[in-house]
């Protein structure tokens, strides 16, 4: 039970430092599911986002699975990504955002890392054009990395990302008497510690059994769930749901529509251009003045502030 603490002496508010009361609020799902092959992620993953809201794309990564299992879940999916790149999961992103899916899975968000124009590839490469040959390639690429991580966890809903695990297996004895060999996931393909950067994470089995390994509620933390299903994932949401409502981000239609504004200002789009930096909005594509020509929707911004520059020092009077 908790106790109400006293009010300490009162003062104006620091500007930078406003203390208040804690709120709780509703969280956003930042969910990683982690295990080997088999185990069960893209399943357990559909199952969760079909809990948590009623649109979802999946983001795939050179093999399309998720497919499979279009006759029990509702999804969108696109061609599976086969150039795993930090700027091409920031673009995708940008592309669901402005579609609204509530729910984003990233399937698996390993190979991002250690895949084909992956994080461990481009410092591979980096560190080859280092002019001493062995300079180290991770300053050219962190920077990279942090910008993804970043436009992941900006997204405006929840997501969902698979791990990869290293396989490993043990021997174990069975009701019979004897022994058989086990496979179960070992530490996840991914940077050290990538999985604190979640709100959830679950270590998956080759029996599809879930432990939950990191949950910000004591009702789910350290739970173990055989063949995790629709129970577990309401279990799930309930817990993220619970809480005052928090501020929902303006969408990105209507970051078009101020765009697009025949009275917008220079100072307003230049404050729009940096709302859509931050959410990491950039490549999102929008109808050009013609249109029909999509363009990029920060390039669109940048060249209107300049067009409304422009004819604000054309209609000003001489001196």
């Amino acid at each position: 039970m908790t106790h109400p603490q006293e009010t300490p002496t009162a003062r104006p508010p620091h500007p930078q430092f406003p203390f208040g009361p804690a709120v709780k609020t509703r969280l956003p799902g930042r969910i990683a599911l982690m295990g080997p092959s088999g185990s069960g992620k893209t399943y357990t993953a559909l199952q969760l986002a079909s809990a948590l809201g009623s649109t979802t794309a999946v983001i795939e990564a050179v093999h399309g699975h998720a497919a499979k299992y279009a006759d029990r879940f509702d999804f969108h999916v696109c061609p599976p990504l086969t150039y795993c790149s930090p700027e091409a999961l920031i673009a995708v992103l940008a592309e669901c955002a402005a579609r609204g899916y509530q729910t984003v899975i990233v399937d698996p968000y390993t190979l991002f890392w250690s895949g084909h124009g992956g994080v461990l590839e481009q410092v591979d490469d980096a560190t080859k054009r280092g002019s001493s040959g062995n300079k180290s390639g991770w300053g050219e690429v962190r920077p990279r990395e942090r910008r993804m991580w970043d436009a992941l966890f900006a997204y405006p809903g929840h997501v969902i990302v698979t791990l990869r695990s290293k396989t490993e297996y043990h021997l174990e004895a069975d009701e019979q008497g004897g022994h058989a060999m086990r496979r179960f996931g070992g530490r996840p393909e991914h940077r050290d510690g990538a999985e604190y950067e979640f709100n959830f994470v679950g270590a998956m089995d080759s029996d599809n059994t879930l432990v939950v390994l990191k949950a910000l509620c004591v009702d789910l933390s350290g739970a173990v769930v055989a063949k995790p299903g629709a129970d577990f994932a309401g279990r799930v949401r309930d817990w993220l749901q619970d809480g005052a409502p928090s501020a929902e981000p303006v969408p990105v239609t209507e970051l078009i529509a101020q765009a697009r504004h025949p009275e917008a200002t220079h100072a307003g789009l230049g404050q729009l251009r940096d709302t859509v930096r931050a959410r990491f909005l950039e490549d999102v594509l929008m109808p050009d003045d013609d249109g029909v020509t999509l363009v990029r929707m920060e390039d669109y911004i940048t060249r209107r502030g300049w067009a409304v520059q422009a004819a604000a020092v054309q209609d000003a009077p001489a001196s």
